[in-house]
């Protein structure tokens, strides 16, 4: 993974492989690309003494949350990992920008990551967190009929299919995460990790569809419109969550991962170590923030700093808390006077939020009695919500990867990092592939038009 060498000579070869003009190898390629084939990933090397790779192996991520806009640059390799160059971030209150400002604040980071790097950006995968993100299971198949090698033509097939059904008229599809393969052959049905290389008659993928709200790629676009960059795909930020969490996830049991940030919470839930259900809700710190503005008369800013002194399981607990009371108060206490009515506030809110989405999964089938929720995010610093998440889920609570001596709030970057990563590498290389076939095929019809015999 840390091998600088490997990418040197990657680029080295890449400049090898191209063929002489001058030779018939050489006017095919230069045909093939002139017939429609897409062109490679624009990213150049402006310094290729600090990045010596190819320009196909560079990746520009921008991730936009709530309290700040960060811009990751990473080379890719298929034997020694993917490797972090560059991560640079601006903090700002992203719901709180114009339009221009939101522009500006993406060409900033992408501009100060890229010159860290020592590339030039000019298209950017991008990632940002919705409420109206969520998925559903779909159903595809290829049925080639008698029973044969399945290659990868059958996978997309049924993939594809999969990925063509409806999500309705107020959502998009997002991406398409297949989830399970089934083979049936002479002996029956059985389930495999990969479809390719197994012999069967008829191949079965269960996707999950991720969504999001109609709209949310187009609002994306908008955001690197005019500012010379291409948006070369979407990323839901659930998805780089999973990714970046799942080497960490226990194989036994069923996982939540809840993400409960300052606007949004996503909860995730993984089973037999394959993603099962992801969803968004507009439900997060901002929102006990304002519950204690309304309930308690004071100021954000107050609002903000009473929050760092709650521990909502052990004050929800005591009684006779709220308006109009005495209250006996120790000389620690006497200088936060509204930690008893805030926790049992910001209590009474979390309470209701997690206890309904409780309620869906194990309408869904997807609450199990055997697992454990791991809680990341800002408001997983709130005292007592991993005790108040353990009573609502009957499940251990642990906080981010579980690693000790590490803050899950801040943890929460490094592994939206990792996960971001490893799904532009994979859509990059699909790209790549895809891109390459197409080549080939447009090849092998010039040629065979340039060596047909004229009648």
């Amino acid at each position: 993974m840390k091998n600088d060498e490997a990418w040197s000579s990657d680029s080295g070869r890449a400049a090898a492989a191209l063929p002489h003009p001058g030779r018939w190898r050489g006017v095919l390629a230069r045909l093939a690309f002139a017939g429609g084939a897409p062109r490679a990933p624009r990213i150049t090397a402006r310094r290729p003494a600090i990045m010596p790779i190819a320009p196909e192996n560079v990746v520009v991520i921008v991730l936009i949350a709530s309290q700040r806009v960060s811009a990751t640059v990473a080379a890719l390799h298929p034997e020694h990992g993917d490797k972090v160059v560059a991560h640079k971030s601006i903090d700002c209150v992203w719901a709180e920008l114009s339009d221009s400002g939101k522009r500006e604040a993406l060409a900033d980071v992408v501009r100060l990551a890229s010159d860290s790097a020592g590339v030039e950006a000019f298209s950017v995968y991008l990632s940002m967190s919705d409420p109206s993100i969520t998925s559903r299971l779909a159903i595809g198949w290829a049925d080639p009929g008698d029973e044969v090698v399945l290659t990868a033509n059958e996978a997309a097939w049924a993939l594809k299919r999969a990925r063509d059904q409806a999500t309705g008229a107020d959502h998009e599809l997002v991406e398409a995460i297949p989830v399970q393969w089934t083979v049936r052959d002479r002996s029956g049905e059985r389930e495999v990790e990969d479809p390719v290389g197994q012999r069967g008659s008829r191949l079965t993928c269960q996707a999950l569809l991720v969504t999001a709200r109609r709209g949310y790629r187009d609002e994306l676009a908008a955001l690197v419109k005019g500012l010379d960059l291409e948006l070369e795909g979407v990323i839901a930020q659930p998805v780089a969550l999973y990714r970046g969490m799942a080497s960490n996830l226990p194989r036994k049991g069923t996982t939540y991962v809840i993400d409960c940030g300052a606007r949004c919470t996503s909860i995730l839930v993984r089973r037999r170590e394959r993603l099962m259900h992801l969803e968004c809700h507009a439900f997060g710190g901002d929102d006990l923030t304002a519950a204690l503005v309304e309930r308690l008369g004071i100021t954000q800013h107050q609002a903000e700093d009473l929050k760092r002194d709650l521990d909502i399981h052990a004050e929800a607990k005591q009684e006779n808390l709220l308006g109009g009371q005495q209250f006996i108060w120790s000389d620690v206490r006497e200088r936060h006077r509204l930690v008893g009515p805030g926790a049992a506030i910001c209590a009474e809110v979390i309470s209701d939020f997690f206890r309904a989405r409780a309620g869906e999964l194990r309408d869904h089938g997807l609450l199990g009695q055997q697992g454990q929720v791991h809680l990341l995010g800002r408001a997983s610093s709130l005292g007592g919500l991993a005790a108040h998440l353990k009573e609502i889920f009957d499940l251990p609570v642990v906080l981010g990867t579980g690693q000790k001596h590490r803050d899950p709030s801040a943890e929460l970057a490094d592994i939206l990092v990792s996960g971001l990563v490893c799904a532009a590498a994979d859509y990059r290389r699909s790209h790549l592939s895809a891109q390459r076939s197409r080549l080939r095929t447009t090849a092998s019809g010039v040629w065979t038009w340039l060596t047909k015999k004229i009648e």
